[in-house]
C-alpha cells in the first residue's frame, strides 16, 4: 500500500485529485465563458430567465467548489514536496491563486445578486439596483480568470517538461504584470477601498470581451511570460 503510505504515493493521489478538480474548474470556467455567455446573448428572456434560475446555479457549485479543491490539493501538492520546483510552477500557482480569489471574493458574490433579481423578476417583482452592475464585475473577473487559465495550464506542464531555473528578476517582472492585470479584473469589486480610490481607474475588458479576444490575450500572455522567464 505504498500508494497511501509513502511520500511519493501521497503526492500521486494528491496530483489525481489536483487533475480532476482543475478539469472541473477550468472546463466550467471555459463553458461559462465560451458557450454560456454567448447562448445568453441570443436567448429570449424566458429561456434566459430559466436558465440562470435552474442551470446557472447548479454550474457555479461545482465551478466554485472545483476550484476549492483544486487549491486543496495543489497547497497538498506544495506541502509534500517541500519546495524544490522551477519557477514556472510558482507562477502557475500564482495565476491560480488570482483565479482563486476571483471565483470567490468576486464572481461567485456578484453572480448571487444577479440570480436573486432574475428571481425576483420572474415573481413579479423589480431587478435588484445591483444586478447589472454585479454581472458587469463578475463578467469582467471571469474574462480575467480565462485570461490567465492559458498560462496558467501551460507554466504548470512546462514544470515538469520545459523548466525554467529561478530567476529573481525575471520572477519580479512576472509578479508585477500578472498583479497589474489581476488589478484591472478586480477593480470594479475592490474600486470602493481608500487605497484603491488614489490608484489609475482600471477595470478595461474590451481587448478581451470577445470569446477570440481573450484567447488572443491569452495565448499572448503566455508568450510574454515565457520570454520574461526564458531570457531574463
Amino acid at each position: 500500500m505504498d500508494l497511501i503510505t509513502t511520500k511519493l504515493g501521497i503526492e500521486m493521489l494528491l496530483r489525481w485529485g489536483h487533475f480532476m478538480a482543475g478539469i472541473t474548474w477550468i472546463g466550467l470556467l471555459y463553458y461559462f465563458n465560451f458557450v454560456q455567455t454567448e447562448y445568453f446573448k441570443e436567448a429570449d428572456a424566458a429561456s434566459k430567465s430559466d436558465a440562470i434560475q435552474k442551470l446557472v446555479p447548479k454550474a457555479l457549485w461545482w465551478f466554485r467548489w472545483g476550484a476549492m479543491l483544486t487549491l486543496i490539493t495543489g497547497l497538498g501538492i506544495f506541502a509534500v514536496r517541500g519546495g524544490g520546483m522551477s519557477m514556472d510552477i510558482y507562477i502557475g500557482a500564482l495565476l491560480g491563486l488570482f483565479m482563486f480569489v476571483n471565483v470567490w471574493l468576486i464572481i461567485w458574490p456578484n453572480q448571487q445578486i444577479v440570480m436573486a433579481s432574475v428571481k425576483q423578476v420572474a415573481d413579479g417583482g423589480e431587478a435588484l439596483p445591483k444586478a447589472a452592475g454585479a454581472l458587469a464585475t463578475a463578467g469582467l473577473a471571469s474574462r480575467t480568470n480565462t485570461l490567465f487559465s492559458i498560462p496558467m495550464l501551460f507554466f504548470m506542464g512546462a514544470s515538469a517538461h520545459y523548466p525554467h531555473s529561478f530567476s529573481l528578476l525575471a520572477f519580479l517582472i512576472a509578479i508585477v504584470l500578472i498583479i497589474v492585470l489581476e488589478f484591472n479584473g478586480a477593480y470594479p469589486a475592490i474600486k470602493h477601498i481608500g487605497a484603491v480610490k488614489k490608484l489609475p481607474v482600471a477595470g478595461n475588458m474590451k481587448p478581451y470581451a470577445s470569446v477570440n479576444g481573450v484567447i488572443y490575450c491569452g495565448l499572448g500572455l503566455t508568450v510574454i511570460l515565457f520570454l520574461i522567464l526564458d531570457l531574463l
